[in-house]
This record gives structure tokens, sequence and C-alpha cells, in this order.
């Protein structure tokens, strides 16, 4: 096991231990916090808002302001924490998690205030002439947020700035998985002067984030599973807590006839390999539509994946890093298993890499796949490409809609006017063109999904609050 537990009994709190997915070392140890510690931070967080929310927009971009100068002083500290915590590239770390925030910081230091102005809404009633009307945002108080691992300081990050912004004080619990970040989080809010409880971390296993789940919340927001987001929503639901949720995806590419050979391989590639793949809006199905081109496509595609360098994040040769933890792995090496026994054919990759000491899952590309296997139904968050040749745009379409994941698609094409027409008949939160994955990273664009992707949108003028 990469990550995990310890209870120790007596006078001492249970700890949670936090190991390198690359190396096997030990990184640090955390407490697991109980239900008590939990309410104590929401407590102070609604202490912290009575005086917060009434802070001037000014002062607000003051704070963001010194925050973000943190931020940049201590930029490579973080980026090679995150590497060392979840085992991404260090160039990951920071084109991943870092840039995105203080890109966020920037924008919301300039436009936040007027994102968040009152607005006048016209009445056309003759009768009402002579009445005002106004939209008003205000705060709404206390946002809880339940982080995952994989995008361990830009996802919490983003969402705890506009938050903030807003008004409104957090109280964040990240991953049991990337625990060290998590409190760096609190350490940047603290040094940047903020003050006590705005920002909040609290630190431990699922039953932590229960109990901040069930407490008094004016808003929840979690990144996870389906699964875990039920539980969440169930939970949340004892004090009627609206819930924010973002729950992954299989998202799908589809591939027309006139894309660029090379351009189109290169993206694929980076939004199915990035991260080792685990991205909740990473490409883990593609569609080609048959063409002229297509076989080229294909054995460019291999050529890059089977180019694509694995290695211990320090390195600044690595481009793929390795999987969490061995959960995940075996994950992973199951859908493929399962798929080469259904008649799948591995292309390239397919298993480990002995040669590295943590949980290194070689690119992967399958070809012969179905929608009877797993590989093209649940989500992989790994290293995976498996791709179906389909004869008309009409059953791109088709396959891609049969998910029960709704995060994003993307479509690859010269013609610009017919991809446009088909993301329109995409059931998703997010249709890129020529791209994939990018938007997260972008502050003014909303994000979230449909389906059991989620629902509620994080970022922009729809952001948390």
């Amino acid at each position: 096991m990469i990550h995990k537990t310890q209870s120790i009994t007596g006078n001492k709190t249970a700890i949670l231990h936090s190991f390198n997915p690359a190396t096997m070392d030990l990184l640090g140890e955390v407490p697991i916090m109980g239900e008590a510690e939990v309410e104590r931070a929401v407590e102070g967080a609604w202490a912290a808002y009575q005086s917060w929310h009434s802070t001037s927009f000014r002062d607000r971009r003051r704070a963001l302001t010194r925050l973000r100068e943190v931020i940049e002083e201590r930029k490579e500290e973080l980026a090679r924490l995150i590497s060392d915590e979840v085992g991404k590239p260090l160039a990951e770390s920071y084109f991943g998690d870092i840039f995105g925030t203080l890109g966020t910081c920037a924008w919301l230091i300039e436009n936040g205030e007027r994102e968040l102005h009152s607005r006048k809404i016209p009445l056309n009633n003759p009768l009402m002439a002579a009445k005002r009307s106004y939209v008003v945002f205000e705060p709404l108080g206390v946002i809880g947020i339940i982080s995952p691992w994989n995008y361990p300081f830009s996802i919490p990050m983003m969402t705890i700035l506009m938050a903030v912004m807003a008004g409104n004080t957090v109280v964040l619990k990240p991953s049991e998985k990337s625990p060290l970040t998590g409190l760096k989080i609190g350490e940047l809010f603290k040094k940047a002067g903020f003050p006590e409880n705005v920002v909040s971390v609290v630190t431990g296993e699922k039953i932590t984030g229960e109990y901040l789940s069930r407490s008094r919340l004016s808003k929840l927001l979690f990144t996870g599973s389906a699964a875990a987001g039920a539980q969440v929503m169930a939970q949340a639901s004892a004090q009627l807590t609206p819930v924010c949720l973002e729950l992954g995806g299989k998202d799908a590419a589809i591939v027309l006839p006139d894309a660029p050979v090379r351009t189109t391989a290169w993206g694929l590639a980076w939004g199915a390999f990035t991260n080792a793949g685990q991205a909740c809006a990473s490409i883990e199905r593609v569609y080609l539509v048959k063409g002229e081109t297509t076989n080229q496509l294909i054995e460019r595609l291999l050529e890059i994946a089977k180019s694509l360098k694995l290695g211990l994040p320090n390195d600044e040769n690595t481009q793929v890093g390795p999987i969490i933890d061995e959960a995940q792995f075996s994950k992973i090496m199951g859908q493929v298993d399962e798929a080469v026994s259904m008649g799948a054919e591995i292309l390239c990759g397919g298993k480990r890499d002995d040669s590295l000491p943590g949980y290194f899952f070689k690119p992967t590309i399958l070809a012969k796949v179905n929608h009877s296997m797993r590989i093209m139904n649940d989500e992989t968050f790994g290293p995976v490409l498996p791709f179906m040749i389909v004869d008309s745009e009409a059953e791109a379409i088709r396959l891609a809609n049969q998910s029960e994941y709704g995060l994003s698609a993307s479509i690859w094409a010269s013609n610009l006017g017919r991809a446009k027409a088909i993301a329109r008949q995409l059931n998703c939160g997010t249709v890129f063109i020529n791209d994939s994955l990018f938007s997260h990273a972008v502050p003014q664009l909303p994000w979230g999904g449909v389906k059991k992707s989620g629902f509620g949108r994080s970022h922009s003028q729809f952001g948390p609050g």
C-alpha cells in the first residue's frame, strides 16, 4: 500500500502517513482528525466569517495579492512537494497545479469585484416604471471543500480563492493521499496574512470527510468518484446543505477524417497520458471516423506512446509518472486484462514497468475494443487509450453519448464548423475542439458535468459562492 493509516492507542492521535508513490519513501505524517476537531474548525470558520464577509473588495484584493506573491516565492518548494506526494513529473506540477492557481489569483484581483457587482434588472411592465430591481451577490457563509489527490493544489486552491474573494470562509479536507499538500495550502494563507480561520484545513481519512459533510456548512464542494459523491450528498442532506459534485468521467474523443494527423496524435496522447491518465477529464476512449488517414493516425499515436519516458518525478526527462497506489494500479490492470480476455488487442504497453520502484504502468493503446468491456464504460483513471474505428459521425456521437458520465469530450477536425455542430450534440459539460483538459486551469470558464459526472459548477461567475 502506498498510502496507509496507523491507529495508535492510548493518548496519541491516529496518524495518517504519506508516501511517495514513485519511490515508496515516507514523506510525513498527519493526524486523522475526529468529529470534535472538525466541528471546532467549522465553528472557527463561522466566527471568522462574521468579520471577513464585511471586508471590502479592496481589502480582499490586497490579501489575494499578498497570497499570489507568497505562492510565486515558494513555487519551487510547492512543485517539489506536489511531485513527491502524488508522483507527477515536476513540469506537470508547475503547469497543472501552480500556474493555474497563480492565474486565478491574477484574474480575481483584476475582475473579482466586477463579477460580483450588483446588477440592475430592467422591468418592461409600464406599471412598474418607477420601481428599481437589483440582483445582489452576497457571500454564503462557510464553504466546505473535500478535494482529490490528482491535482492536490489547483483543484482546492482555485475554489478556495473564489470563495474567499466572494467573502466566504473555507474548511478544506484534502485527500488522505495528499495531506501534506493540503496542509501547505493552509500555511500559505497564514503566511499571506489572512485572518485566522478564514481558511482552515482538517486532515484525515474518509471518516473525517464524513464529519465535515454532516457539519453546519453553507455549501459543500466535493470532487471524487460517483459512488463517493452519492454518499457525500446523503451525508450533507441531514443539514440540507447544498452540494456541488464533480464526479469524474469517461471522456470521449471523436476524430473526423479530415483531422490533421500530427497535431491530433499529439493531442490525443497528451489528453490520455498526462498525469499518467489520472485526471477526471482524461481522454479515456476514442472514436475514429474511418477515413484515408486513419491508419496513419494510429501509427503516429503508437510512435508517441512508445516514446514517452516513464521515470521519477524529479528527473527532468520524465514524461509519465507513477500510478498513485496499489489499489488504483490493480483497477487499471483489471480493466486491461478483462478487455484482452474479451478480444481487445494491446498495441503497446499494457503492463507494469518493473525497472522502476513505484507503481509505473506503461502508456497503453488498445484496439478491437467494444462497449461490452469495462474499459469503454467505467472510469479507468490511468494511462490507457482504447479506440474504435466507426463508419460515421452519427455512430461516433451515439457511442460517445452512451456513457453514464458526461464531464467533457473533444472533437478533432479541420472543419471547425462541422466540429461545432457535433459539439452541440454531445451530452456533457464541456466540449473541446482540437484540444482537451485545459479549461479547468482557466478561472474564467465554468467547470462541471452532467449525468454521473455530477452537478453544479465551480470557477467563473457560476462558482462556489
